[in-house]
């Protein structure tokens, strides 16, 4: 398949030079370095789909095979808000 992009010649020049250091065709080169945006996209996504289901972050990170930490700072980076660890559970006197 061919694909034209309109690239501000910087990004041209920046992916060329790439390209040839690496050995690799600049369309290789492309793919490089979009696949790793691509991936941190779609896990942030996965982390505030689960966030807006009302996990917390413990739970997202059991899920995800992640830290609760790493889970913390995706979601403060998205804007949300942390979710308590038990919605429904009723405080006992």
């Amino acid at each position: 398949m061919k694909v034209t992009v309109d690239l501000d010649p910087k990004d041209v020049w920046r992916i060329q030079d790439r390209a040839e250091r690496e050995g690799i065709t600049p369309g290789q080169a492309l793919r490089n370095e979009l696949a790793p945006r691509r991936t941190t996209l779609e896990y942030r996504d996965r982390v505030r789909a689960r966030v807006l289901a009302g996990l917390c972050d413990a739970d997202i990170a059991t899920e995800l095979n992640r830290t609760p930490g790493e889970i913390a700072r995706v979601r403060r980076g998205e804007g949300l808000p942390a979710n308590p660890r038990y919605r429904n559970r009723k405080a006992t006197a």
